[in-house]
């Protein structure tokens, strides 16, 4: 079914998720539903297996109507299947952040009242201790081995209909814990019709979707499909570096994006295969006005504004080419009526933005007042603070709720707030937004701490840790700033506009736990410090940062300077731009014996220095790593990378001696992959680095850095003896040293046969024929 604008007032002629499921699996059995990764499944396939889990739920689980089942999972097929079984089944789903943690985990599981929890084995230890620890009764199911192969493929018959509960999806309200709207089938059907018809959507077009599904957008998006039986590429994650190559790889038409997504995606670095692609639409939400053109321009697809909440689905779409740029979100779908009030609750040109109509939640589940407070006559109330326009299209400014909007997340700030009181450290906290170029805002944390503990740098880490281990990473303070006491209302509320104004007259101690302190100093090295962490940063970008002498012995030098434990708690090696260096310096070669010999003593120098540390020394591969540079990666105590890590060792194709005793290193780390790596001097990528052992991760390349930083700090506890297990751990420095006067003299004959010089001119040839073929084309 092909979908246009004219019928965005239409009721659907479905009224149920599984009934839509059930009529696309018999009007387009081998038609493609889900494609995750490489694998696909028909709409057939999953009616199939969500009537046979749908079984397992009633027969082997005593799942009956209404009881509420949990779904903990990251982007796997099973999300969607085990959604769309739950409901079969006449359940309630339940969706959890898969990232959540014991706080967070049995805050929901504990307010929801769910009695099973599908999962999977990496997130099964944490359900079952949340449930150890006053949830009993509460089971956890391995998605792995779901149980549902025995059961039969037709849908129990289980009487469900439009007003039937589907969700309660948590969303961070205006105060307090999270809040679970309770939304209906009619809910997301509804919502799927809006969204495809609002995009024109049809059969022929594929849609994508990043976000993690225990969200409403993957979810309105797998309704989007089953509204016009188009198939939808679930990514197991947003990549900024990779989300285009994706849509380019899948034939993606359709897709949407929100928060700093679509900031992120716009700073990377420009890509002559931008505009090759088949997209037809972006949806997005919250685009910066003065990146909208630039964003359609870049790509070359129109972008359009949604606006939305998870209890009222969608309510506004700008559909015309007129507002890019403008700021607005639009005008009301057909099915909403929408008012902008003043606090009297008269209309106004600018105040509250008040919605009514459908999709909309029927209300929070155990919190009849919340949903008194919310829901007056009828009209949500936002919480955001509007202007119309005089076209009637509207224009957020400002926010009255009392939360964090931190890169398309909602954060409560009372959830955080009462995580940090639990601290024996803390007496108080409150927890407000601070703008960010980035992400919109960051969260920061005012804190008063007890007696006798000291409001520095160390106490603001120690209370951010702990609070890191019970909350999301999402919802963790960037920012603390220590008061001595807090102003309060006559309630005895803190008021946060007074002490936000009391701040910036006169700040306490503040510390920025999330961003790096720059230090000048001389040469391609930068150094930065990152939470007590150096970060060391090759800075020859224009050069690949490639490694002459003097950037080596630089770098020894830093090495040892912070290594020693009493400036860093430990080292981070990177790279600036695209490539974490392209290994020797090719154009500051050496032109003697001697020079040969320096240049191996240098890398020679390096190694010392970094096994030399009493810290853990972590290299953050941002991109390719050639020769001695991917062999300084070898001798630090773990390899983080992105999906843009590559390594290449092109020494014996250029007649060139492996240096930096990798002889020792490589083999201990790929084992049986070592022979290849040198001699057959293939690039390896990150995913195939992963698996043999070059690398031990890989994460999102805007997460590199404080990953990096957050091992260390994870490896360096208080009271550590981190420096021990590293001198048991690391090669012995005999052993070291034995390989550094192997490869001295093997580096002497390959420069006494020629064979060093040859390959340097044969990789100089090959450029310059390269650079003339290039000119001519």
């Amino acid at each position: 079914m092909k979908l246009s604008p004219d019928r965005l007032g239409e009721d659907p002629p479905v009224p149920t998720l599984t009934a839509l499921l059930a009529e696309r699996a018999a009007q387009s059995p081998d038609g493609e539903f889900l494609r995750f990764g490489d694998r696909a499944w028909s709409f057939a396939e999953i009616d199939t297996w969500t009537s046979r889990l749908a079984h397992r739920l009633i027969e082997t689980d005593g799942v009956g109507i209404g009881d509420r089942v949990g779904i903990m999972l990251p982007n796997v097929v099973h999300w969607p299947v085990v959604w769309l079984a739950v409901l079969k089944a006449g359940a309630v789903a339940v969706p959890i952040n898969a990232v959540y943690r014991q706080a967070d985990l049995a805050f929901v599981l504990k307010d929801s009242g769910a009695r099973v929890v599908f999962t999977d084995g990496d997130r099964t230890p944490l359900v079952r201790k949340v449930a150890d620890d006053g949830l009993a009764g509460v089971r956890a199911v391995d998605v792995a081995e779901d149980g549902s192969a025995g059961y039969t493929g037709t849908a129990p018959g289980i009487p469900v209909t439009g007003e039937t509960l589907a969700n309660l999806q948590y969303t961070s309200g205006t105060t307090g814990f999270p809040k679970a709207c309770m939304l209906t089938h009619d809910y997301w059907v509804r919502l799927g019709w809006l969204c495809a018809a609002a995009a024109g959507l049809g059969p022929d077009d594929v849609l994508l979707t990043a976000q993690p599904f225990s969200y409403m957008d993957p979810q309105w998006n797998a309704a989007v499909a089953l509204t016009v039986g188009a198939p939808l590429v679930v990514l197991p994650r947003f990549s900024a570096s990779g989300f285009f190559a994706d849509v380019r790889r899948h034939g993606v038409t359709f897709c949407y994006v929100l928060g700093a997504m679509p900031t992120l995606l716009y700073k990377q670095p420009p890509d002559p295969a931008d505009r090759d692609n088949d997209l037809r639409l972006v949806f997005c939400s919250g685009i910066p006005v003065d990146l909208h053109a630039r964003l359609e321009e870049r790509w070359g697809a129109p972008w359009r504004e949604l606006y939305g909440m998870t209890e009222s689905g969608i309510d506004l779409v700008s559909l015309s080419a007129d507002a890019v740029g403008s700021g607005s979100l639009g005008l009301p779908v057909p099915t909403k009526q929408v008012r902008v009030v003043d606090q009297d609750g008269a209309e106004a040109r600018r105040g509250e933005l008040t919605i009514k109509g459908k999709p909309m939640m029927t209300g929070y589940w155990n919190r009849p007042e919340d949903t008194a407070r919310v829901l007056r006559d009828g009209w949500l109330h936002t919480g955001d603070v509007v202007v119309r326009g005089l076209d009637g299209g509207i224009r957020i400014v400002g926010r009255m709720k009392d939360m964090v909007r931190r890169g398309g997340e909602n954060i409560a700030s009372a959830e955080v707030e009462a995580t940090l009181e639990r601290d024996a450290a803390v007496v108080a906290a409150a927890v407000v937004a601070e703008p960010d170029d980035v992400l919109g805002e960051e969260v920061k944390a005012f804190v008063q701490v007890a007696d006798g503990v000291a409001p520095d740098r160390a106490t603001a880490e120690s209370i951010i840790e702990r609070a890191g281990a019970q909350l999301a990473r999402f919802k963790v303070p960037r920012y603390v700033e220590f008061v001595e006491d807090f102003p309060r209302t006559p309630s005895e509320r803190v008021a946060k506009t007074e002490l936000k104004a009391r701040a910036a007259a006169g700040p306490g101690p503040r510390y920025d736990l999330g961003t790096r302190r720059a230090t000048s100093v001389p040469g391609s090295v930068r150094v930065e410090l990152v939470r007590d962490v150096a970060v060391l940063t090759l800075s020859r970008p224009g050069k690949l940062n490639a490694l002459d002498v003097a950037t080596r012995l630089r770098l020894a030098e830093l090495v040892r300077e912070f290594g020693d434990g009493r400036k860093a708690r430990g080292i981070v090696l990177t790279g600036e731009g695209r490539a974490f260096s392209a290994g020797e310096d090719l154009r500051a070669v050496p032109t003697s014996l001697a020079d040969v010999r320096t240049a191996f003593e240098t890398f020679h120098d390096i190694t010392r220095a970094i096994l030399g540390t009493e810290v853990p020394v972590v290299a953050a591969v941002n991109g390719l790593a050639v020769g001695g540079a991917s062999e300084i990666t070898l001798c630090c105590d773990t390899r983080i990378g992105t999906p843009a890590t590559e390594y290449y060792q092109p020494e014996n194709g250029r007649g060139i001696t492996i240096s930096n005793a990798s002889s020792v290193l490589l083999p201990r780390l790929i084992r049986g992959h070592a022979m290849r790596t040198v001699l057959g001097s293939p690039r390896i990528p990150a995913a195939e680095a992963l698996r043999i052992g070059l690398l031990d991760e890989i994460v999102e390349p805007e997460n590199l850095i404080s990953h990096a930083v957050d091992t260390v700090v994870r490896w360096t506890p208080e009271g550590n003896t981190t420096a021990l297990h590293l001198a048991l751990l690391r090669p012995q420095a005999d052993e070291i040293e034995a390989a550094f006067a192997r490869e001295d003299e093997a580096a002497r004959k390959t420069w006494e046969s020629g064979a060093f010089s040859a390959g340097i001119q044969r990789f100089w040839s090959t450029k310059a024929t390269d650079a003339r073929q290039e000119t001519s084309a």
